[in-house]
């Protein structure tokens, strides 16, 4: 198959790499100052999966037909990195592996059903034009076809209650591990602690052909595959686990190790997350909230977060309103109190504005581009 990878940041470059390596044809787009410095050699440095390099074209603009365009820039930068793919690449799928909740509307206007909605577990870091650091062992990503915005990714003046489809509840958990994280080393649990799969009566009987091909790609690649029935359940189980780790770890300016050295700081992050358990349920997705805590209880110290990392850098825009936002809206339009939500998100814009400050930032993330 021939892949286009949107965005040659950490996520993009690890899964370039990998599809590569299983022996798909990959081409980068990247920013023109990117590619000036990118030597066409993706260099993937991993104590646990082995240093490697692997061929990948790069380009600043994509005008060639391809099968799969995989869409790994952040949110803010979604729009403008759209206009360097070009119409004659025609893509026959286009997968979105980014945060949030509101994207798939903008794809979906651009490509249509084309559009199979992802979210990928991983922990990657770019630390140079095609030069990456892949710390964990495990990489999965879930898909779902694109229903069209019916099943919970309504617009911004939909204040009716979303989606029609019966909400996820079988007694395991539906969240995962952010993509930039966050449990180095080890696979992600399917059975507890993070989140499983589809409703009960599994997936669709009749599943979408493109999923299929997919998870075989990803399979040569060695990234594991799960097909989910809708996209809502892709994005909310991702976001559930991602929110609160990413606002409490920005808010405290450190790793979860420092988050749970502030008493106060903890219990905003462990609300956080039952109150998006509960918008997640008003737009029609159920969560385990104990398994859900529990993740959280036991994810090592070390846990960071990209919006924590950008934040400190000084990369702007982040994904700050991305990812809080889309929430806070589903909250008001669904009458979900968020007092927790809301509060750690102003915390994380203050701790975003003083970082943007000419004094000295004691953070030791270095300073970079990071999608």
């Amino acid at each position: 198959m021939r892949h286009a990878i949107l965005g040659a940041g950490g996520v993009g470059l690890a899964l370039g790499a990998a599809l590569a390596r299983g022996g798909h044809d990959v081409t980068l787009v990247m920013r023109e100052s990117s590619r000036a410095r990118y030597s066409g050699v993706i260099d993937v440095h991993s104590g646990l999966r082995g240093d490697h390099r692997v061929a990948a074209r790069g380009v600043d603009r994509l005008d060639e037909q391809v099968d799969v365009l995989w869409v790994t820039v952040k949110a803010p930068a979604l729009r403008a990195a759209l206009d360097r793919v070009g119409p004659r690449s025609a893509p026959h799928s286009v997968v979105p592996l980014l945060n949030g909740l509101d994207h798939p509307r903008l794809l979906r206007e651009r490509f249509g059903l084309r559009q199979l909605v992802g979210a990928i577990r991983i922990e990657a870091e770019r630390t140079a034009p095609g030069k990456v650091t892949w710390n964990s062992l495990f990489a999965e990503v879930s898909l779902a076809a694109d229903d069209g915005g019916r099943a919970g990714n309504h617009s911004p003046h939909d204040n009716g209650r979303p989606g029609h489809h019966t909400p996820h509840d079988n007694g395991r958990p539906e969240a995962d591990p952010p993509h930039d994280n966050e449990r180095p080393g080890a696979h992600p649990p399917r059975d507890g602690g993070a989140p499983d799969t589809a409703p009960a009566g599994g997936p669709s009987a009749h599943p979408d052909p493109r999923l299929s091909a997919l998870t075989e790609a990803l399979a040569d690649a060695g990234i594991g595959c799960v097909p989910e029935r809708d996209p809502a359940s892709v994005l909310w189980r991702k976001l559930v686990l991602l929110l609160p780790l990413a606002l409490a770890t920005t808010a405290a300016d450190g790793p979860l190790g420092v988050v749970r050295r502030q008493p106060a700081l903890l219990s905003l992050l462990r609300d956080t997350a039952r109150e998006a358990c509960a918008v997640a349920a008003a737009d029609s997705v159920a969560v385990d909230e104990r398994n859900l805590l529990h993740t959280l209880d036991t994810l090592p110290g070390r846990t960071d977060t990209s919006l924590h990392r950008d934040v400190a850098a000084g990369v702007r825009p982040t994904e700050l309103t991305a990812l809080t936002e889309p929430v806070l809206r589903r909250a008001r339009d669904q009458h979900v109190a968020v007092p927790a939500i809301a509060e750690l998100a102003r915390r994380a814009a203050e701790r975003e504005l003083r970082a943007q400050m000419p004094a000295p930032h004691g953070s030791t993330y270095r300073k970079g581009e990071t999608s």
